[in-house]
């Protein structure tokens, strides 16, 4: 027959086990966090810099065909026409192209093992 010692013993074994699980599965989600953090701001900082470069060669390239067309308002209007283009190509493939291009990088990231 089974005595109080082994039932009280198997009792803090199991309460011992599911507190160790508890904590690995917080360390588990805080090192997810922290990876999933961490990239968000280095693609924030990339995604700043590579915004300032494409101001400063629309602007660059505005004024270069400004001074061939001999007029401001030609060379600006094309590079925003040139934008236009690209905004409604993007808009039109944007599930396509971006969400599940999106999507898929999230979800192999999320069950990515290390």
């Amino acid at each position: 027959m089974i005595d109080k010692e082994e039932i009280n013993a198997l009792i803090q074994e199991s309460k011992s086990y599911l507190e160790s699980q508890v904590e690995l599965n917080r360390m588990k989600a805080t090192e997810k966090i922290s990876l999933y953090s961490s990239k968000m701001i280095v693609y924030l900082i990339l995604g700043s810099i590579s915004l300032l470069f494409f101001i400063c060669s629309s602007l660059f390239l505005g004024f270069i065909l400004s001074e061939y067309f001999e007029d401001f308002a030609t060379g600006f209007g094309i590079i925003a026409c040139g934008y236009f283009v690209i905004l409604i190509l993007l808009f039109a493939f944007r599930r396509k192209v971006i969400g599940k291009a999106i999507q898929n990088k999230i979800i192999k990231e999320l069950y990515r093992n290390k």
